[in-house]
Order: structure tokens, then sequence, then C-alpha cells
């Protein structure tokens, strides 16, 4: 049987760069699968992790907002590398499929270990732990991370068949994002067991005997982890890269890789736009914030995320199921810069109208949503477009670096949006409000009694606070990320003819 378990864990298609013409449903389906559980980790940490720092280890936001901006630049540098060591990778796998083989595991557990209930440390002790737990769990990610994406423009040479591949990934990954709201019910479930392990930390409007957050977290976040590291790693044994890898000796220096990504115009207005509009996602993560205090008052933050993030979900994935047809009736640029300066609207309006009118913002979350899929999808479509315009110019094919670029904007702009929040939230008293709300709670829990509060009320500047981090910040968010876009010159048309000219450029290669 262990045999058995050995032999699919290894197997593998003996040369992954065969010519086997393009990519199966089925082989599109497992990559897909893969994307999923990669996603269902990275969901917790770009929006329950934040909420783990600031309300259960109690990390000052001025802290958070200082350990965020030094790991960018450790990311800067990091992914960049990583995305050089990718493209210098030459295997009989392939050079990222090797990647998906031994990265996905230790990102899961590394996912487990971000989230150990040090509750009882010192503030410094804890920052430390913090800081060290996270730049290591950034640097085993972003192996796994980079070739994940970097092999959808090597499964094919197709440029409409990678677009709907991209596109479906956009869309996966937008799934894995329900996970935000699957996870509370399981912390909650996890939680209410009593383990005689964790201290009885109670729970604001809530007749529990017993709930610990610090346990409802480490364990709800375990059993995703690991289930994700699983899916993660499922597409090595099945997918094929396609395209030529470049020989050995035309392999570029971490220097040379900087330039050639310096000389991309195309693919920097991509990653600028991206990094312009982060502050979008504030709603997927200042709103765990909104959801649990405004709505849910401490206690049952459950409801509210399925009655606010799931119409904003919901719009957002029918319209990355469609943005490739969209692109190919009005245009990507076109399409982007309409639905960018629209997406401002309903956040203004939300902001307008007000917080308590609950089937209104639903109304405009889907709204919002439903527009922020087709830039998400295209932000993608363009590195990928960039990667072949560079490859025409250069004769050189260096998906790794792009993606790294990619994945480094990525986790940027998740910083970013970190940075702003844990910066709105230190100037009204946060971290001392919810630290006495907490001892309030847990005092009431073991007297056996139960905690009554209505935030909004109790504590309006906070509110107030909270609102504009959903509605103004990410407004801006929409119209800044469409102003490089303006100078991206690269038609449809213009594209189509680079890709047939680099099928006789890879047709002489192979002859000669």
């Amino acid at each position: 049987m262990l045999n058995g378990i050995k032999e699919l864990l290894c197997k593998s298609f003996p040369n992954a760069t065969k010519d086997i013409g393009d990519y199966s449903n089925k082989e599109r389906n497992v990559y897909l699968i893969g994307m999923f559980g990669q996603n269902l980790i990275y969901a917790i940490i770009g929006s329950v992790l934040q909420v783990f720092y600031t309300d259960i280890l109690i990390i000052p936001p001025l802290a958070l907002t200082i350990i965020m901006g030094v790991s960018r630049i450790w990311d800067g540098l990091n992914d960049i590398f990583m995305g050089t060591v990718v493209d210098r990778t030459h295997t009989r796998w392939g050079k990222c499929r090797p990647y998906l083989k031994f990265v996905p595991i230790p990102v899961a557990i590394m996912t487990i270990i971000l989230f150990l209930p040090i509750t009882n440390l010192p503030v410094a002790a804890k920052i430390i732990f913090v800081i060290f737990s996270y730049l290591l769990w950034e640097t085993i990610y972003t192996l796994g991370d980079i070739p994940l994406w970097g092999v959808t423009s090597l499964m094919t040479p197709d440029e409409q068949k990678r677009a709907k591949l991209i596109s479906a990934a956009r869309t996966v990954s937008s799934v894995g994002s329900i996970i935000i709201v699957a996870f509370y019910p399981v912390k909650d479930l996890f939680g209410a067991i009593d383990l005689g392990l964790f201290p009885n930390t109670g729970k604001a409007n809530s007749d529990l005997a017993y709930f610990s957050e610090p346990q409802g977290y480490l364990l709800a976040v375990a059993a995703i982890a690991l289930l994700g590291g699983l899916l993660f790693r499922t597409p090595f044994p099945f997918i094929r890269e396609r395209i030529t890898q470049a020989p050995k000796e035309k392999d570029r220096s971490f220097r040379e890789n900087l330039r050639i990504m310096w000389q991309n115009k195309l693919f920097l207005r991509a990653m600028a736009a991206n990094i312009l509009g982060c502050t979008k996602t504030l709603m997927l993560t200042a709103g765990m914030y909104f959801c649990k205090w405004v709505y849910g008052n401490g206690g049952d933050e459950t409801l509210w995320l399925v009655k606010l993030g799931g119409p904003f979900l919901i719009g957002m994935i029918i319209a990355m199921n469609i943005s490739t047809k969209v692109a190919a009736k009005f245009g990507k640029k076109k399409t982007y810069l309409f639905t960018s300066y629209l997406n401002a609207v309903p956040y203004i309006l939300i902001f307008i109208v007000g917080f308590e009118h609950i089937l209104f913002m639903a109304v405009m979350l889907f709204i919002s949503g439903f527009l922020t899929g087709f830039s998400t999808v295209y932000n993608t479509t363009m590195v990928a477009d960039s990667i072949d315009y560079m490859e025409h110019k250069t004769g050189v094919r260096n998906d790794g670096v792009f993606f790294s670029g990619l994945n480094f904007v990525s986790k940027l702009t998740a910083a970013i949006t970190a940075i702003i929040t844990n910066a709105v939230l230190a100037t009204v008293n946060y971290e001392d409000t919810i630290k006495t709300l907490g001892a309030a709670i847990e005092n009431a829990a073991n007297l056996g009694q139960t905690y009554t509060l209505d935030f909004s009320q109790s504590y309006p500047d906070i509110t107030m606070a909270l609102l504009i981090l959903i509605t103004f910040i990410p407004a801006a968010g929409c119209v800044l990320q469409a102003l490089p876009i303006h100078g991206y010159k690269l038609s449809e048309a213009e594209h189509e003819k680079i890709l047939e000219d680099l099928k006789e450029m890879r047709k002489e290669n192979e002859r000669v």
C-alpha cells in the first residue's frame, strides 16, 4: 500500500516538453484543482491573518504597519530572484513543474505555524515571532506561486486557450476566497470544543459555556491549510509544459532579468495598474472587521460575511467567466478602462446611503464585484501577453521572471492594503479598545454570563473608520488603476501577429 501511495505521489510524465498538442480538458481541470488548493491557503493569509494578529495576538497596528513594509522589501528581492531560479531550471519535468512537486506541503505547514496561539508571550517576543515566521512563509510560498502561475504560459502556445485558462484560474482563485466565509463557522466549531488546552476566551452575545478563539483559529487553519496543500500539489503529475525552453546558454543573470523587466513597458503598465488599484481589496480585508464588529457585534460574523461577501464574490465570478468573450468583442483595454471608472460609483453610494440598508449594500457589492472581475483577469492576461511581446523582441522567454513580478505585486498590494488598514486602525485607538473588549468578554464567560455588545453605538469612531476603509479608499483605487492602462499599446490584432511570428521562430529553432 505504501509503495502504491509513493508511486501515485511521484508519478510524472517522463518528458514535460514533448510536443503533444494543447492541454486537454482533464489537464486543465487538474491544474484548476491545484489553483483552488493554493488559494485556500492564500485566502487565509490574505484576510484572516490580519484579524488574528490584531484581535487574538493583540499586535499593535503600528507595529504591523512596519512589519508589512519590511517584508515587502524582502519580497521584492526574493520574488525576482526566485523567478530567475525558475527560468534557469532545466529538468525532464520542465522548469515550473518540479516546484509544484516539492513546495505545497511545506507551504501548508508554515501556514499553520503562523497561527500558533502565542498569546501569553510579551509583545516584543510576539512581534519577533511574527516577523521571522511571516518572512519564512513568504519565501517558501514564492517557490510555489511563481511556477503555478508561470506554467499557464507554457501549457499552450495558443493565445485564446491560454486566456481561457488564465480566466478560469482567476475564477477558481476567487472561489478559493469563499473559504474566508467558510473559515469562520469552522473556526467557531473547533473553538467550542473544550480540549482542556486553551483558556475560555468567550464570545460576545453568545451563551456558549466554553469558547476559545485561539484554539478555533489554530485548528481551523490546520484543517484548511493541509487540505489546500494536498490540492496545491495535485497538478504536478498531470500537466505538461509545451513551449520549448530556452537553451541553457541563453539563461540570464539576476541583473539581466531586472533590465528585461524594466524594458517591458507593457508589463510595467499592467503592474502599475495592479498596485494603484489594490485598495479595491479592502472590501474583502477590512470587510472582515466590519462584519465581525459593526454587524456581528463581536459575535457571529459568518451570517454577515455571507450576506455581503457573497454578492461581491458572485458578481466577480460571473465577470471572470465572461471576461474572455467581452475582451474579444470590445478589447481588453477598453473594457478595463470602462469597468474601472464605473466601479467607483457603488462604493460612493454605499457611503452616502449608509451601511444600515443591507439590501442596497448587497446590490452595490454585487455590482462592484462584477466590475472588479474584468480587471482582475485582464491584469494577468496582460502579463502573459507581455511575455509574448518580449520573446518576440528579444528571442528569450522569461516566464518565471515576469510571473515573479506579478507574484511580487500581488503580495505588495496585500501589504499596502494591510498598511492602510493598520494605519487607520491606529488613529482610532483600535488596539486598546479590542484589548479592553476581549478582557470584558473573557471575564463574563468565566462567570458564566453573556456579554452584550452594540458596537456601532458604543464605538462610532471605529465604525466610521471601518466604513471609510471599505468605501472611499476602494473607490480611489478603481480610478487610479485605470490611469496606466491608457498608455497600454498592444492591441488584440498586433498580439495575434506576434503569436504567428513566434510559431515560425520556434519552428526555426527546432530545425537548428
